[in-house]
């Protein structure tokens, strides 16, 4: 028997995007268990009649009357059903159609909790007519695993290419509802900080993005930037006072803080070296075009004063022509 699967499907006033996205949905070869759509304060008769238009057989809608947040759509969808394997789908990323039947074997294969596939950045417009698909670029092109250092640095996975095990929400927690940004890569950072997270190397979802879009139909990673790095930066102080709460000790993050200063003031004098470096550059091209501009003249001249030359001898020629 298969085991099951929760899919929660955030979304917000984007019919566009969620209509695509439960077709998405609808073609997993592995027959989930239960689709959650949480309505984050969007118009739930929009959010109602797409989802009775859809191909899905087994959905719970859950409206909010006003936004509650990206990560509190996330618990309130966890704790609406009551599945073995979570998995949260934006409502404009897309999933290969062997995503959820490749990770789910992956997970039971070892016991494992969590699992990461590749995922690409896929680059889309927006038209009338719907969507425009521009170009794809692997997110991570050199990524070879689930290192938990490389959590700490930065998000290496994104929601719509992990899929995890309940269990892990009774040991690590829910996700963050004070972060409107970053919940997803503090959430990836607790269950790193613990488990090894599995890394399919296979290509099974799409992070979708659009550059120049405004409004809803933007990514938060842009249109948010200053949040996320607001958030992230807070995320990281609330993790020291924790540890300092613990007993932690100055002394290793006052040696962090002042190899970052020195980093900070090799990479400031190595732009300021550029910088003369380039206005060196300028300095010589300049004296070069002046020099060619001589050159030129030089050239010029002695152009007119051999033709001049060239004229005074043929007349001298035709000169003694005429006295002989």
């Amino acid at each position: 028997m298969q085991n099951s699967v929760a899919i929660i499907v955030r979304t917000k006033d984007r019919p566009r995007f969620l209509e695509r996205a439960l077709a998405n949905i609808a073609a997993q070869t592995y027959p989930q268990v239960k689709t959650v759509v949480v309505n984050d304060g969007g118009d739930a008769a929009t959010v109602d009649r797409l989802i009775d238009a859809s191909a899905l057989s087994n959905v719970q809608v859950i409206h909010h009357e006003v936004s509650r947040g990206m990560e509190a759509a996330s618990n309130v969808g966890i704790r609406a059903c009551a599945s073995e394997f979570i998995a949260i789908h934006d409502d404009d990323d897309l999933w290969e159609p062997t995503f959820l039947e490749k990770t789910v074997a992956a997970l039971e294969e070892n016991d494992d909790v969590m699992v990461v596939v590749r995922t690409d950045e896929y680059f889309e417009k927006i038209t009338e007519s719907g969507f425009e698909f521009v170009e794809s670029r692997p997110f991570w092109e050199n990524l070879q695993g689930m290192n938990v250092v490389d959590f700490f640095r930065i998000n290496r996975a994104v929601p719509i290419g992990i899929l995890y095990r309940r269990r892990l929400l009774d040991e690590i927690g829910y996700y963050n509802e004070t972060l409107p940004v970053v919940g997803d890569w503090e959430f990836n950072v607790r269950v790193a900080s613990k488990h090894k997270v599995l890394f399919l190397h296979e290509n099974l979802a799409h992070w979708s993005k659009r550059l120049n879009a405004t409004g809803t139909d933007s990514n938060s990673v842009y249109a948010a930037a200053q949040e996320h790095k607001f958030f992230d930066a807070r995320v990281r102080s609330d993790a020291v006072r924790e540890h300092f709460a613990q007993g932690g000790h100055l002394g290793p993050y006052l040696y962090n803080a002042h190899l970052a200063n020195e980093v900070q003031e090799a990479v400031h004098h190595s732009h300021e070296l550029l910088h003369d470096v380039l206005n060196r550059l300028e300095r010589i091209e300049a004296t070069q075009r002046e020099q060619a501009a001589r050159l030129e003249r030089v050239e010029r001249a002695l152009s007119v004063r051999g033709r001049a030359r060239t004229i005074s001898t043929k007349l001298q020629r035709l000169a003694q022509r005429r006295e002989k």
